[in-house]
């Protein structure tokens, strides 16, 4: 295979921007209900309660801020490592993960339909969701997320005049 059969596919900065702000609120999330139990217990106990709500509201905002950067962090480094990539006449390889990397090979042959879906934040930020769905495997449904629409709807295009053939 040479290396002009390989087409990369850029995903939209647009979808580092949802990612961050996905992850950051989702890791925010457990920092928060730790705050309102420690508020509940401060309320509930009656020694030392104005020391302890002296340091209460500053370690609540801390857990919170740190799960937000955490989960920042996290959307950056997933987006650093997810890449797709066309591989003319062969298929699509998906390549994504963080701590736990994967690379999802999807052939051409194997295809049964695609779809191409956007949600709101998608269409606010002009981007795409291209779904490969396929036969006889245990991924049966792969997705590549932050495409242009434009070219969510070219790839799917590209993808699906072979399948008619293969089919006839």
């Amino acid at each position: 295979m040479n290396k002009e059969s390989v087409q990369p596919i850029e995903c939209l900065p647009a979808l580092l921007r949802y990612w961050r702000w996905r992850y950051g609120v989702t890791a925010a999330v457990p920092g928060l209900a730790l705050g309102g139990l420690l508020l509940l217990v401060s309320v509930r106990s009656m020694a030392s309660e104005s020391e302890l709500r002296i340091w209460l509201g500053p370690a609540c905002a801390g857990l919170v801020l740190l799960g937000f950067v955490l989960g920042w962090r996290y959307a950056e480094r997933r987006f650093a490592h997810y890449r797709a990539a066309l591989h003319m006449g062969e298929g699509m390889v998906l390549r994504s993960g963080v701590w736990w990397r994967s690379e999802v090979w999807v052939p051409t042959a194997r295809l049964q339909h695609l779809d191409v879906s956007q949600g709101p934040l998608d269409r606010r930020w002009g981007m795409a969701t291209l779904s490969l769905h396929t036969a006889g495997s245990h991924d049966q449904h792969t997705r590549i997320q932050g495409l242009p629409l434009a070219q969510a709807h070219a790839l799917r295009e590209h993808l699906m005049p072979r399948q008619a053939l293969q089919h006839e």
